[in-house]
């Protein structure tokens, strides 16, 4: 990646657009023979991320802080901001059709994602598979759907402890 990621990571790389584009690369990559649209991309590192609390993983890459169901709705600017940046920088393809934009991975952006081995990177394919395992096509609406029945689920849990 270009020298402005490298001093970005190095400013603040958790939570940040170019750790979603870290992310997302690695899902694009997994993905290889489909075109995502941002919907898709936003609701699978989601339910990714925090696989056990959809019943996909045994542990959430992210742990299980109070608040994690509130990133959702947070991400969303971010997750635009990361896809622009890979475009921009080659890394992902953008294509334009009759209900939005799509997104798949490049040369470039395979060969970066070669280079991704940490056990986080391995652990976060295996959690994209599960979630593509489970929500056949990547059907945004039933991911959406999903994400709304946990986070309301685990609402009623806070409100009753």
């Amino acid at each position: 990646m270009g020298k402005e990621k490298k001093e970005s990571m190095n400013e603040s790389a958790l939570g940040s657009t170019f750790e979603i584009s870290l992310r997302i690369l690695l899902m694009l990559n997994e993905l290889s023979t489909s075109a995502l649209d941002e919907q898709q991309i936003r609701a699978i590192d989601f339910i990714s991320v925090y696989a056990a609390d959809f019943g996909l993983l045994d542990e959430n890459l992210h742990g299980y802080s109070n608040y994690r169901f509130s990133e959702y709705p947070a991400r969303k600017q971010m997750v635009v901001s990361a896809l622009k940046d890979l475009v921009l920088d080659g890394y992902a393809h953008l294509y334009p059709t009759s209900t939005g934009y799509r997104y798949s991975i490049t040369e470039t952006g395979k060969t970066v994602c070669g280079k991704l081995t940490s056990s986080y990177a391995e652990e976060y394919i295996i959690a994209v598979q599960s979630v593509i395992s489970r929500f056949a096509n990547a059907d945004a609406e039933a991911m959406l759907l999903a994400i709304s029945r946990v986070t309301i689920q685990s609402l009623e849990k806070v409100g009753h402890e």
